[in-house]
């Protein structure tokens, strides 16, 4: 559903991508009005954007010709689409990784803070990388999200760390004078199953491998005939390195919307491909012989479960005739109602007291 925001006397039409059903659902909060009513006058300032995940920020400051770092594939997806949207041209080269140093620092940098604080630490240590005596960093979120970690994070790179009052339920938190020194952030390591995963700050499930995905490894034996294999929304790589160990002669495919996360897997695989991407519209019909996955139901703060469907739907395509889809997920979602509209055959391989594994096919 379509949101209308006026910014400078021009009003900006907004939808949300990756898209969802439910329609209270904005593409910008209050928390993200309040960031960028802040900064009032630019100038020519040189301007940041941090986890702008549906566009709004490179919307309405089009003008000034932000610069965003981006962090998920879909983000960069909507991005393009609210602009396209308000008929602005979409500029892949204003858009970073954050693996990349800038060749200039930023003068003001807006930030919407993740839920996932190890990942609002990444993305300060590279504000930090970028920042000059004179940066201001504009962090904004809802009140009902804060906690004491916001500005413990902050303090480790910033000497000045102030919050705002309250608007409208939400809070900001302005940082100022980069430290001159400041910890780097190192790979989180992780012991399971006799082997040492590495994944970056931020990546999901940092201080051991999600129960989930530990559930699903004990059921994954791929087949001899089993040549192509895809991890779905694969994290750092563990279902796939286990793929790997069951059957060495599969092709391996790895596909995740975060780019840390695939960076990551790159560290826990060998001999594969890797897609940073959303979706599945990259695969062609019929690619593979099996499919495995613990697919995410998150989004930030939200439990949405409109992604995860998309791509289910998406894998009955994608699957070879006799080929097959093996997954986990918690048993509050009810996804086998879902699936016996793509597939013909849905049973449950397993279960305990909070995940069910499924496999689905059409042979």
């Amino acid at each position: 559903m379509q949101h209308t925001y006026t910014y400078n006397n021009q009003d900006f039409l907004f939808d949300r991508y990756p898209e969802t059903k439910d329609h209270s659902l904005k593409a910008f909060s209050n928390a993200e009005i309040y960031a960028l009513n802040h900064i009032g006058s630019y100038n020519n300032k040189s301007i940041g954007l941090y986890n702008d995940r549906f566009g709004f920020w490179n919307t309405c400051l089009d003008a000034f010709n932000p610069r965003t770092i981006w962090s998920y594939h879909s983000q960069t997806k909507a991005i393009k689409r609210n602009l396209d949207l308000n008929g602005i041209a979409f500029r892949e080269e204003l858009l970073n990784s954050q693996f990349e140093t800038l060749d200039n620092p930023f003068d003001v940098v807006l930030l919407k803070v993740p839920k996932s604080l190890e990942l609002f630490e990444n993305y300060l240590e590279h504000i930090w990388k970028n920042a000059n005596e004179n940066t201001e960093i504009v962090c904004c979120f809802m009140t009902k999200y804060f906690t004491k970690g916001i500005l413990d994070k902050a303090n480790i790179f910033f000497e000045e760390v102030e919050q705002s009052l309250a608007w409208k339920k939400s809070r900001l938190v302005i940082l100022k004078q980069p430290k001159s020194q400041a910890p780097t952030s190192k790979l989180k390591s992780i012991e399971f199953s006799s082997k040492t995963y590495k994944q970056y700050p931020g990546v999901f499930s940092s201080s051991h491998i999600d129960y989930a995905t530990q559930f699903l490894t004990k059921y994954i034996n791929v087949k001899p005939d089993e040549l192509n294999v895809l991890d779905l929304a694969s994290g750092n790589g563990v279902l796939a390195h286990f793929c790997q160990e069951s059957n060495p002669e599969a092709q391996l495919t790895l596909i995740d919307d975060f780019h840390l996360a695939v960076e990551s897997s790159k560290m826990n695989t060998t001999n594969a491909n890797y897609i940073c991407s959303d979706s599945l519209d990259s695969v062609k019909d019929q690619s593979f012989d099996l499919i495995v996955s613990n697919p995410p139901f998150h989004f930030e703060h939200e439990n949405n479960i409109d992604i995860t469907l998309n791509l289910m739907k998406n894998v009955s395509r994608c699957l070879k005739p006799k080929g097959r889809f093996l997954f986990v997920a918690n048993n509050h979602l009810n996804y086998k109602t879902h699936l016996v509209n793509w597939f013909t055959h849905v049973y449950i391989v397993n279960k305990n007291e909070k995940f069910i594994i499924l496999e689905c096919s059409n042979a």
